[in-house]
């Protein structure tokens, strides 16, 4: 009877800490983005000619990662990072200096390859870049996908550390514009892309709840 009552009081109670295990996460992150490429084009004689390449500097980047963890092991996440930048000094084109957004808003997964506390992944996600120049030039979106390789170390039980890699390819139809230089009242100069690759590295912090 007592050994009844000791094996149901267990069971409760390894019920409710698989109940209270923490499955939800926030993590913000810092870290640097680099590449992305535009062709910059004129028109001569009515037609779009290729006059050479304007590059968007790297920078640092902010955001965060909101999702929940799954059992397999793995989570699934929203993910937001933007970088404030500039193109680079030294580019081709009149628009050296024009200062320049790129956000990610992104839903991803990823699988962990768990070692006790240390925690190697893989992810990948899907979603939209947007690249907003200062100023009176016009923004433009594109849909997006990202791969990455990270790890996570956790300190406590709600408490990790981590770190990662990612690639974003944003993709473009071929006649879309991004920047559009006026000249003598005129759309003369603009920048246009098929395909924008960007890299980031991180580092953040995880909480789980």
């Amino acid at each position: 009877m007592r050994q009844g009552v000791v094996a149901a009081i267990a069971t409760l109670l390894s019920g409710s800490a698989l109940a209270a295990e923490p499955n939800y996460f926030i993590a913000p992150m810092y870290g640097m983005s680099f590449g992305g490429e535009f062709d910059t084009t004129d028109e001569v004689e009515g037609e779009r000619t290729d006059v050479g390449d304007l590059e968007i500097d790297s920078d640092s980047h902010v955001g965060f990662m909101i999702g929940r963890e799954l059992d397999d092991p793995g989570n699934v996440y929203l993910l937001y990072s933007k970088q404030s930048t500039s193109f680079k000094t030294g580019s081709f084109g009149p628009s050296n200096g024009v200062d320049l957004d790129v956000s990610y808003l992104h839903f991803g997964g990823s699988l962990y390859f768990p070692n006790g506390d240390f925690v190697p992944y893989v992810t990948a996600s899907v979603g939209v870049t947007e690249f907003k120049p200062d100023g009176d030039y016009s923004s433009e979106y594109a849909f997006s996908m990202g791969l990455g390789l990270g790890a996570r170390y956790n300190i406590t039980r709600n408490i990790g550390i981590y770190a990662d890699a990612r690639s974003f390819f944003s993709g473009y139809e071929s006649s879309s514009d991004l920047v559009c230089f006026d000249q003598d009242g005129q759309c003369k100069l603009r920048l246009e892309a098929d395909a924008i690759v960007q890299g980031q590295v991180n580092i953040g912090l995880l909480a789980r709840f």
